[in-house]
Parts: C-alpha cells; structure tokens; sequence
C-alpha cells in the first residue's frame, strides 16, 4: 500500500474483486484495506483507496484524488471515511452482507441497507431480492434497474408493528398512536448535507435511541392532524387530487 510498511498487506491481496462489492462488508473490506496502517495505529482514517471504488456504485466522481476537485468532493471523501471507519470501530454496529444492524442503547435494534446508486437507506432484503429478481428474468429482452428505484425505502426497527414509543423518551414515552402500525421508520434523507454524512448521523441517533423517536412520533402526530383536516374540510377527497371527490 502507498506509503506502507511491509507489515501490511497489500490491497489487492486483501479485497476480492471478482467478488460482490456491493455487499457492504465487501465494500468496506476496500477502505480497510487501505487504512491498514491507521486501523493499527489507532489513528482516523485519511488514506482514499485507488481505483477498486469503479467496481462499485459509489459516485464516479468520487473514484480518483484529482488536483482541481472541489471542495464538496473532497469533504465528500473524508465522509466516507468517517462511515467506515465508525462502523468498523463501533461494538453497536454490525454488518451482514448488506444490511447494516445497529443496537440502540435502549434495546432497540435498527437495520437497513445502502442503495449507493441512488443514496437511499433501504428495507433490509431488499438488494437481494432485486438480485434474485434478475437472475429470474435475465433471459427476457427488457431487464429492470440494478438500482433501487423499484426498491421499498425505509429503516426498519424491532418494536414490530403498532409500537409504543419506549418509555425512556420524554414527553411520548408510553404512548401510542393509530398511525405507529408498521415497524419502517419514515426518516428522510437531509439532502443539505452528503450521503454518508447524512447515514452517519442516522446511525448515531439509532445508537443514541431517543431523538429518532421523538421525531417519528411527532410525524405520526402531524399525519393524524392531516387526516383529521382532510376528514373534516373533503371527506371525499381533494379534488383533481383523489380519485373520489365530492
């Protein structure tokens, strides 16, 4: 590796790269290979890996270090760094295969997976099934997206379906609502900041397990008082909105 000693192994040895590089422990398998030294120096990680990103859906502008890059590329860089090298290091997070799992410090497990191409948090299974998806079509002349457009969205949470806010968060705790039916949590990305700056913050506050809940009751919340308006103001539906309407 650049600037390495001969203790390390080089990072075409270590990542496999006729295997899966979208599988996120595959993915990063590529940034550990090239933080070999910082991992063992307990150091953060800085060194970008070379040219294995192309084999992945990563933003292709992201690939290589160039001169004039800007800013928000650069920063970008650092981001992805800062991900990995979290979710290596954090005893909360753990990866299999595609699907991140995270332990929230209330007892709450969170587990969702990267859509890189399209900088999504997706449903866990969801990549394996547009896999298998393919493979079953692949003789057909029009094949569908390798990206997740077509994939369900979402963080699932282990409270299952109908939870009640856990009892440790102020003000909700212990309540319930008629919308809190499924275990998808409605998080949407902050598209003022990049994606994995945006999937580090997310994976902190499940971590943290207060604040996320917090904001998805009060969505739950704001969702009841537009049913209620609408219930109230177009039991029929809005029209040239709905398809019935009074």
């Amino acid at each position: 590796m650049s600037g390495g000693d001969d203790i390390f192994i080089s990072p075409e040895e270590m990542i496999d790269h006729n295997g899966d590089l979208h599988n996120l422990e595959n993915f990063m398998s590529i940034f550990i290979a090239y933080n070999q030294k910082n991992i063992a120096e307990a150091k953060d990680w800085d060194n970008w890996p070379e040219w294995e990103l192309c084999l992945t859906e990563i933003k292709d502008d992201l690939h290589f270090e160039q001169e004039d890059d800007s800013e928000e590329v650069i920063q970008e860089r650092k981001d992805w760094l800062a991900l990995m090298q979290f979710i290596h290091d954090s005893e909360a997070v753990s990866l299999n295969g595609y699907t991140i799992t995270i332990q929230g410090n209330h007892g709450t497990k969170f587990r969702f997976e990267l859509g890189l191409a399209d900088e999504v948090w997706l449903f866990p299974g969801e990549i394996e099934a547009h896999l298998q998806n393919i493979k079953d079509i692949v003789t057909r002349r029009h094949l569908p997206r390798s990206t997740s457009y077509a994939m369900f969205r979402g963080i699932e949470h282990s409270l299952g379906d109908y939870w009640v806010c856990p009892e440790h968060v102020p003000k909700y705790g212990g309540k319930s609502t008629a919308f809190t039916h499924d275990n998808v949590l409605g998080i949407e990305r902050n598209c003022e900041v990049n994606f994995p700056a945006d999937t580090l913050d997310v994976i902190k506050k499940c971590i943290a397990d207060t604040e996320i809940w917090i904001a998805e009751f009060e969505r739950d919340l704001q969702a009841i008082e537009r049913a209620e308006w609408m219930e109230e103001n177009w039991p029929g539906g809005i029209p040239d909105q709905d398809w019935e309407y009074q």
